[in-house]
């Protein structure tokens, strides 16, 4: 499998890879959210981009999901 890249733009573009990877790997949002630990409805809120929160349960889960979030200084 070729790994994904892209540049996240607003929230919609992380729950966009979020899905991508899930359906890749043929889950669906039960079964994943079972597999991270948290539920159906915070895995769809983040895939629809409206996560109410944006914290460490967040970059767990995309670490386990193994989605890298880095930065750099633009301009």
């Amino acid at each position: 499998m070729n790994a994904m890249k892209g540049t996240l733009r607003k929230t919609s573009d992380l729950g966009l890879m979020v899905m991508a990877i899930r359906k890749r790997h043929n889950l669906t949002q039960v079964e994943l959210a079972e597999r991270l630990g948290v539920s159906q409805r915070y895995l769809s809120e983040l895939e629809t981009g409206r996560p109410k929160v944006l914290n460490d349960k967040l970059l767990r889960l995309l670490e386990d999901l193994g989605i890298e979030l880095s930065f750099r200084e633009v301009g």
